[in-house]
């Protein structure tokens, strides 16, 4: 079972009192992946936020759209995560747009923790506060991956327009 201080020091719980952290504890379930396991898979379902706590992994993306996967051609590195920060990935799984955005891959042997939508619903209803604190944390988390995200594809179209004018 993951630990209270191991939850309390996880960005996505800043600010969630000792109690709420105490209730969903045990909703928790233990993931040991080994190295080279796609833990999440671009463009399919899932509804579960992870929390990395041992090992490393990186998120990347596909870079081919529309052809089958034995030809897709590249993929991009976005991140890579170590557990010393205990990271999270997976949160819209819990926000109702399961559909996930990029791979995650274990560069080592990882430990996680999963928590389902289902579980994160029966907290949030618990305790609205705590909910509502997660929520708001979570928003966070997002607001920050748009703002890489458009300084991304800021960076990708003056790279093109630079290749087309020659």
């Amino acid at each position: 079972m993951i630990e209270l201080e191991t939850l309390a020091k996880i960005p996505l719980f800043y600010d969630v009192n000792s109690e709420a952290l105490a209730y969903l504890q045990p909703s928790f379930k233990q993931l040991l992946v080994n190295k080279g396991t796609v833990i999440i898979k671009e463009n399919t379902e899932g509804d579960q936020i992870y929390i990395l706590v041992k090992g490393n992994v990186q998120v990347t993306k596909d870079l081919v759209k529309g052809f089958d996967e034995d030809q897709l051609l590249t993929e991009k590195v976005l991140a890579k995560l170590s557990a010393d920060s205990l990271p999270t990935f997976g949160e819209n799984g819990v926000l109702g747009n399961g559909t996930r955005m990029a791979n995650i891959i274990a560069l080592s042997d990882c430990e996680l923790y999963t928590l389902s939508k289902a579980d994160f619903d029966n907290f949030a209803e618990y305790n609205y506060q705590a909910g509502y604190i997660v929520m708001k944390n979570i928003a966070r988390k997002l607001s920050e991956s748009l703002k890489d995200t458009d300084n991304n594809l800021v960076k990708l179209a003056t790279a093109l327009y630079i290749a087309v004018q020659g």
